[in-house]
C-alpha cells in the first residue's frame, strides 16, 4: 500500500460515508486510512444490534462521526442518513465506502482530480468511479472531449458531487440492497450527468467462492476444485425483486439494459443452482423476490 499522504493535504471539501453492519475491527483500519485523506468521515451503523459498541467507539476515537441507526434499514437508507449528516458541513463531494473496502492513499485525490478534469472539459460529472477494481477494468461507455466515461459503477469507492445530489436526490431507499448503485447511475445518466472514470483502483470482493458440487460430488477443472461465486441465499430475493423494480422504471429509456440484466441474473441463478449447494433456499428466495417485484413491493422484506 502506498505511504500515507501528508496530513496537511487532507481534503476538507470531501466527506466519506462508510456503511457498516456488524463490522469487524477492520472497519477502524479503513476509517483511519480515509482520515489520512479527508477531514470528515461518517460511519453509519445500520442497526447491527448489540455487541459492536467497542468497534464503533474505536472508530469515533480515530476521528470519525458515528451515526447509529436503531434498526437495519438497508444500504440505501444508511447511505442517505450518512449523506444527510455529512452535508451539514460545506462540502463539494461525498465518497461512499463499504465497511470492508480499503482505499489506497491517493485514491480520493485521484477521483476528485478526474471530476475537476471533466468539468474543465465542459462535462458535468454525475458520478466518478475508479477505472479498475481488484485489477479488473470496469465497464466503459466511450469518451467525450478526451474524458473516459463509464457504466454502472459499484457503490463502494464511488465519488458523488453534491451537485448531483441536489439535481437528482439521494439513493432509492425502497430497494434496501442490490441495484442501489445501478439505479442511481441511470437516474444520473438520464439527467444528463454521466459517470466519469478516474485513473484509480482498489480491492473489493463480490460474493463468496464455494466448491462446485453436483449430487454430492466435487467438480474439478484441470485437477483443481472448480469454484463458484455465490451470494447469501436471502440476497437472491433482493437481486430478483429489485431487477424487476428497477427494470420497470427504466425499461422505456434503456430496454437493452433491462433485457440483458434479466438474462444475466437468470443465467447466474441456473449456473449456481446446478453447481453450488443451498439450491432450494436460493431458488425459493429468487422466486419470492420475482413475485414481489411483479407486485411492486419494495422496502425491507421479512424473509424469516
Amino acid at each position: 500500500m502506498p505511504p500515507e499522504i501528508d496530513p496537511s493535504k487532507r481534503l476538507n471539501n470531501v466527506a466519506a460515508v462508510v456503511t457498516a453492519y456488524r463490522p469487524t475491527s477492520h472497519l477502524v483500519r479503513n476509517v483511519s486510512s480515509l482520515l489520512g485523506q479527508l477531514t470528515t468521515v461518517v460511519v453509519v451503523d445500520d442497526g447491527g444490534g448489540p455487541g459492536f459498541d467497542r468497534i464503533f467507539e474505536d472508530a469515533a476515537d480515530a476521528g470519525a462521526m458515528v451515526l447509529r441507526l436503531e434498526e437495519n434499514s438497508g444500504i440505501a437508507s444508511a447511505l442517505n442518513a450518512g449523506i444527510d449528516l455529512a452535508r451539514k458541513a460545506p462540502i463539494d463531494y461525498i465518497i461512499t465506502v463499504d465497511q470492508d473496502s480499503l482505499l489506497t492513499a491517493e485514491y480520493v485525490h485521484r477521483l476528485v482530480e478526474a471530476a475537476q478534469s471533466a468539468e474543465a472539459a465542459g462535462i458535468t460529472p454525475g458520478l466518478v468511479s475508479p477505472a479498475r477494481i481488484h485489477g479488473n477494468p470496469v465497464k466503459k461507455a466511450g469518451s467525450k472531449s478526451g474524458i473516459q466515461l463509464g457504466r454502472e459503477p459499484i457503490q463502494s469507492g464511488l465519488l458523488i458531487p453534491v451537485s448531483t445530489l441536489d439535481a437528482i436526490g439521494n439513493f432509492w431507499d425502497g430497494l434496501f440492497i442490490d441495484l442501489v448503485d445501478t439505479e442511481y447511475y441511470f437516474r444520473a445518466l438520464d439527467a444528463g450527468l454521466p459517470t466519469v472514470l478516474a485513473d484509480a483502483e482498489f480491492d473489493h470482493s463480490l460474493g463468496t467462492l464455494v466448491d462446485a458440487n453436483i449430487l454430492g460430488r466435487d467438480i474439478k477443472l484441470q485437477d483443481r476444485p472448480l469454484k463458484v461465486r455465490i451470494a447469501a441465499s436471502w440476497r437472491y430475493y433482493y437481486i430478483f425483486r429489485n431487477r424487476i423494480l428497477v427494470g420497470r422504471r427504466y425499461v422505456k429509456a434503456h430496454p437493452g439494459w433491462v433485457a440483458s440484466g434479466l438474462f444475466l441474473d437468470m443465467r447466474h441463478l441456473v449456473f449456481v443452482s446446478v453447481l453450488a449447494p443451498g439450491r432450494a433456499a436460493r431458488l425459493q428466495s429468487a422466486l419470492r423476490g420475482t413475485i414481489d417485484g411483479l407486485r411492486g413491493r419494495s422496502g425491507r422484506a421479512h424473509l424469516g
